[in-house]
């Protein structure tokens, strides 16, 4: 089962926008966008009745980790997959983890599972092979038992 506590490799591979927690005062909260394993800011711009996105250079997930508040998914309609308590004094001496909350965890969940389906099959005791030695020996095993117990008896 996998952990409630989202990795950075998570962010990147589940993730398609992180908002971190505001500096100071005001509303403004910055926003980056995931995209091929890279982190970029975005901003907007508007010009006259348009909305333009403006991305900067990448940034590595390592230097915003610590201040990330929400993450959302890469669903069309981002489903927000993982959340980090509020950013206040306290909590900045100990930083609080970033937590799944469970929605649009799905593919998660799934992959972890197929993983662990994946690695049942590799294994070399599932190999059609070992399976027949291992059935030989447990025949022998009883039939041995057996023997023993008839001479037990006698």
């Amino acid at each position: 089962m996998p952990t409630t506590t989202m990795t950075p490799e998570e962010v990147l591979k589940y993730g398609k926008r992180v908002i971190l927690f505001q500096k100071g005062k005001g509303r403004h909260k910055e926003e980056f966008v995931i995209q091929n394993n890279r982190i970029f800011q975005q901003t907007f711009l508007f010009m006259g009745d348009r909305k333009h996105i403006i991305k900067t250079n990448p940034v590595e997930i390592m230097d915003i980790y610590n201040q990330i508040e929400r993450v959302y998914s890469q669903q069309r309609k981002g489903v927000m997959i993982a959340r980090r308590s509020g950013n206040y004094e306290s909590n900045r001496k100990r930083l609080l983890p970033l937590r799944k909350t469970g929605k649009g965890m799905g593919e998660v969940i799934h992959s972890a599972q197929l993983a662990k389906a994946a690695y049942q099959l590799m294994a070399e005791e599932n190999q059609p092979e070992a399976v027949k030695r291992r059935a030989q020996q447990r025949i022998k095993k009883t039939e041995r038992e057996k023997a023993e117990k008839k001479e037990q008896h006698v």
